[in-house]
């Protein structure tokens, strides 16, 4: 059963829908059955554009990525797909051992795929809609541990001009630091920015009808424990609201194969796809 969230905007733009999802962590083995269930999802909601923010493999390496492209070629003549590539799309290894490899293999295979648009610090522009991808790097996750200082020197390496009056969507993998640099740089670009989608916290390990009550209920978006493997973490699913619109997709997997013997327990989570619809208010 999908998830749906409505939010609204004085732009003058036209209704659109988004399919959202991310943290896929497909790698060999990755069952068929889950790609059916998200692709039947998306059939259903016949979104306007189906976005994907990061971890669409579990490991950069050599794999069968035929099912996986499949896949995407299906969802892909539903609507346009626009995605980013997350940290696990660009590292080899496993759990507390990774090393960089960029997955020249997976990025082809993205590229060849048709109505796909993988942003890599650029834009996609669709008449008065604007997805812009920011992928931070490597060393930004895993030698950095996501800290805010890193954030701010890759952040203002990019050179970025985003239009006015468009409705302006940033994809970014992770939510750590986005909306504070923000909040502390108001006049960066990025604050053109309309709203944010993320994923990465895969909902802070909680399952869905629990963070969802948490953040309708409570208004927080804590999860009990962050890729960084921090405790209690901040950002980690939901609706945001804080100085801009937002939204944590809770991801498809939650415990991956590279978790090792802990990726036996993500059956107990749910496999399902966000909508988020962005209306214009009367």
């Amino acid at each position: 059963m999908k998830h749906s969230e409505t939010f609204f905007t004085t732009k003058n733009i036209k209704n659109i829908k988004l399919a959202i999802f991310s943290d896929l962590h497909y790698y060999d083995g990755f069952k068929q059955k889950t790609l059916d269930i998200i692709t039947k999802q998306i059939t259903n909601t016949k979104p306007d554009y189906i976005c994907i923010v990061g971890d669409i493999v579990d490991e950069s390496k050599k794999m069968n990525l035929n099912p996986l492209t499949t896949f995407l070629n299906n969802i892909s003549s539903i609507a346009p797909i626009i995605c980013v590539l997350g940290n696990h799309d660009e590292k080899s290894g496993s759990l507390w051992h990774w090393k960089y490899a960029r997955n020249t293999e997976l990025i082809n295979e993205l590229k060849k795929v048709p109505n796909l648009h993988l942003l890599e610090d650029n834009i996609y522009k669709d008449n008065n809609i604007v997805f812009y991808g920011f992928n931070p790097s490597y060393d930004y996750y895993e030698k950095y541990d996501e800290t805010y200082e890193s954030f701010c020197k890759e952040i203002d390496t990019l050179n970025v001009s985003l239009p006015n009056d468009t409705y302006n969507i940033l994809l970014i993998h992770s939510p750590q630091n986005i909306y504070k640099y923000l909040k502390n740089n108001p006049s960066h670009e990025f604050n053109k920015i309309d709203f944010i989608l993320s994923g990465h916290m895969h909902n802070g390990c909680l399952p869905f009808w629990l963070s969802h009550f948490l953040n309708k209920v409570f208004k927080t978006n804590r999860g009990i424990i962050a890729p960084q493997k921090t405790l209690f973490p901040d950002f980690a699913q939901g609706i945001i609201k804080r100085n801009k619109d937002g939204y944590i997709y809770e991801g498809i997997t939650k415990l991956a194969h590279s978790t090792r013997k802990f990726q036996y327990f993500d059956f107990l989570y749910s496999k399902n796809i966000e909508t988020i619809e962005i209306k214009k208010s009367n």
